[in-house]
């Protein structure tokens, strides 16, 4: 990675431990790489996360901010995909952590807080077994599909 587009103190930039605490790797992506949530609070929540450090989206080029927003957009329409959920919810937050990121949370209409934001750190957090992460993941990375992986 260029070290001008590296964060020391950022742990998507050292993939640190406390990286691995809070998300699982499901893939990286063009420009991002596609993460799990470990709470499931909201089945199928994820991120997606830039793959260089920059605080705001902004600071992208318009090709990157392109790149970056399609990764996005197919990251999104696998969780539809896989979760058909009436609605995705979609997050760029960065108090705490500045690096670009977009939270994707699918949301149904009979969830306890359809019409308001997700908590983004629950009291609560639904924890699931390893092998139910695993799951989950297989079936995103078997419908995460671009035109590119075809030919």
């Amino acid at each position: 990675m260029n070290p001008d587009r590296y964060n020391r103190c950022c742990f998507y930039c050292t993939h640190n431990e406390t990286l691995h605490e809070r998300m699982i790797e499901i893939k990286p992506l063009h420009v991002s790489t596609f993460y799990l949530n470990r709470d499931q609070t909201h089945r199928g929540r994820s991120i997606v996360a830039l793959n260089w450090h920059v605080d705001e989206l902004f600071q992208l080029s318009n090709v990157e901010r392109n790149e970056f927003a399609d990764d996005v957009a197919h990251a999104a329409q696998t969780l539809a995909k896989v979760f058909s959920p009436d609605k995705i919810n979609y997050a760029i937050y960065g108090d705490s952590v500045s690096h670009l990121h977009v939270h994707l949370v699918p949301k149904y209409k009979t969830d306890f807080d359809w019409d308001d934001a997700f908590v983004n750190n629950p009291s609560e957090p639904k924890k699931l077994t390893e092998y139910d992460y695993q799951n989950l993941i297989q079936g995103i990375k078997a419908n995460l599909v671009y035109e590119e992986d075809l030919e």
